[in-house]
């Protein structure tokens, strides 16, 4: 059992630092009943607007119970990368609220449920500590990453060297994993999806995310069966239903139009060039930082000043 700790979880944590490979087609669960699933929920206005926070959950269903040790009812790890796609590399249209890192170095926009008190939460990717170029997080420059890379496994804490150790399933469900606090980023526009990349749905994934993998008590990978290998032969069947989601964001203002009312005024040409001077928050105006890259530029400034001359272009 010491054995299975060690492996599936620094295992996982590979997985999501490894550069993604094709995979074999996976057909979709025979009998959804019986399966496990992940489902990706949502709590927002419709439409959003740039710079509007909403509240996001990933939540997880044991497998029917199959009265044997192990299988589809007894996950007790998973792995797995919720995709933000659509902004283009190094600018994601939902990133999160707050990226305070907590001491157990999850930011703050990421809570673990209380329901899985015992069991670890890692974000693999949220700062760009130790040299990472990318993350959820950057502080120096680094790449921002368009996806959450979250790994749950237990026991919490971890016993003490040289005494047993009993892996915890994970609740029977529907049960919340994780609640997110995200927000939309001034140059996001349309449906945006959250989604978490499996083999039925995707054929490969982006660079430095991974497909969904689960495994229980027995340290048996459940994702696909047959499970020899799990998703790595033409019979492979998902062993899990994955449900995601979307938010719709509506056209975003034009540069410099703080409140969204379809024209820049005097003040918020004022307001942007504090935020230049450092005197403002981006969050006074998000729609100032049009390319998202935390800065006001004079670039944006004189944008923001032509259409305060003349007016914004319609969406």
């Amino acid at each position: 059992m010491r054995k299975y700790r060690v492996l599936s979880v620094a295992g996982a944590l590979v997985a999501l630092a490894a550069a993604p490979r094709g995979s074999h087609a996976v057909e979709p669960c025979s009998s959804p009943e019986a399966c496990a699933k992940v489902d990706v929920g949502v709590s927002a206005a419709d439409p959003l607007k740039p710079g509007d926070t909403f509240a996001a959950t990933v939540s997880f269903t044991q497998g029917a119970d199959d009265a044997q040790a192990g299988g589809i009812d007894n996950i007790a790890a998973i792995a797995l990368t919720l995709g933000m796609p659509g902004g283009g590399s190094g600018n994601p249209p939902i990133e999160l609220a707050d990226c305070t890192l907590n001491e157990a170095g999850l930011p703050a926009s990421v809570t673990p449920d209380p329901a899985i008190s015992n069991f670890f939460l890692v974000v693999e990717n949220a700062s760009c500590a130790n040299g990472k170029t990318h993350c959820l997080c950057p502080d120096a420059g680094q790449t921002k990453d368009d996806f959450i890379n979250l790994v749950v496994y237990g026991p919490n804490p971890l016993p003490t060297p040289g005494s047993n150790v009993s892996i915890p399933t994970l609740p029977a469900g529907p049960q919340s994993l994780v609640s997110l606090s995200l927000k939309v980023a001034a140059s996001a526009n349309g449906q945006i999806p959250l989604r978490v990349y499996n083999r039925v749905a995707n054929t490969s994934t982006p660079q430095y995310t991974a497909f969904l993998s689960v495994g229980d008590t027995q340290a048996v990978d459940q994702t696909c069966g047959p499970q020899t290998p799990p998703c790595g032969s033409d019979t492979s069947v998902s062993e899990v239903v994955v449900t995601g989601n979307s938010v719709n964001v509506a056209g975003a203002p034009c540069t410099g139009d703080c409140n969204g009312d379809g024209q820049v005024a005097v003040n918020e040409l004022i307001v942007m060039v504090n935020i230049s001077l450092e005197q403002q928050p981006t969050s006074n105006c998000p729609i100032a930082d049009k390319n998202g890259d935390g800065a006001v530029t004079i670039t944006e400034i004189i944008t923001a000043v032509n259409y305060a001359l003349t007016q914004c272009p319609t969406q």
